[in-house]
């Protein structure tokens, strides 16, 4: 049975990013594997003997050696953490208080709650980590693979301004999409495709040294209003240069040289 206390306090909404960023970006590892700066997707969760099957979208990630954050399949959290050798700890924590309808997504969050908090023994084997607790609790986790640059629909969720991220409007949310596509056999250019929060955009991608150049896109002429422009403008301007772009799991980032440029998530298939 379990005795342990977890020490988890719910809030309604997660602290602000800014307030719990921890300092410094060093790469920690529990034996020869990276932890932190890796989107871990959480298998299952075993409480008491009895294992749960994780859905899909639960992950747990270490932005760094003193932070854990992650999402249970029904509400994010955001925690104090400790990495200490093979030894990884679960502080306090902020809790989203959204209810989820389904009964499978509110059972598992029950259960990853109580397995989550508290020290862990941590233990890796390739692409696999495992976090026990003292009462024998698991949680088994595996090493979410980058999504690919190429085929892949990425959709917006916030533009960036000098290394600052700002959401989208609820009005343009889910509606900036693009998908890139390599250059073809017989000569065939390498595209961009997809819509820019207002009208739909089509333009040439090359890929060399690890940028992406957009040529000048081919749009359609519809005219929206508010913040669906404003976005469709802020968008328009990273095309016809260089962008530079860094790919952390299913997140990815454009760069303009002025330091302005995009930030987008890969849908699941």
């Amino acid at each position: 049975m379990h005795t342990q206390s977890r020490n988890l306090t719910v809030l309604a909404a997660l602290l602000p990013l800014a307030a719990v960023a921890a300092c410094g970006s060093q790469t920690v590892s529990v034996g020869s594997t990276p932890v932190t700066g890796v989107r871990w997707n959480v298998e299952s969760v075993t409480v008491d003997g009895a294992t749960a099957q994780a859905p899909e979208s639960a992950y747990v990630e270490f932005p760094s050696a003193d932070r854990a954050r992650g999402y249970n399949g029904c509400n994010s959290f955001d925690a104090e953490a400790e990495i200490d050798g093979d030894t990884i700890r679960i502080g306090r924590s902020t809790v989203t208080m959204s209810m989820c309808m389904d009964k499978k997504q509110r059972d598992f969050e029950k259960t990853f709650s109580r397995a989550i908090g508290g020290s862990n023994e941590a233990r890796t084997d390739g692409d696999h980590l495992t976090l026990t607790t003292d009462d024998g609790d698991t949680i088994a986790l595996v090493k979410e693979r980058p999504a690919p640059l190429t085929g892949t629909e990425w959709t917006v969720t916030s533009l960036l301004s000098d290394d600052v991220a700002t959401s989208l409007p609820k009005e343009v949310a889910g509606r900036a999409r693009m998908t890139l596509e390599k250059a073809g056999e017989a000569g065939k250019d390498g595209a961009a495709t997809g819509s820019l929060g207002c009208n739909r955009f089509r333009a040439k991608a090359e890929f060399r040294d690890g940028h992406l150049t957009l040529g000048r896109p081919v749009t359609t002429r519809v005219l929206c209003q508010g913040p669906r422009m404003a976005t469709e403008r802020a968008l328009l301007k990273l095309f016809a240069q260089k962008l530079s772009y860094e790919i952390q799991g299913r997140t990815l980032t454009l760069t303009a040289p002025d330091g302005t440029g995009a930030v987008a998530g890969a849908g699941r298939g």
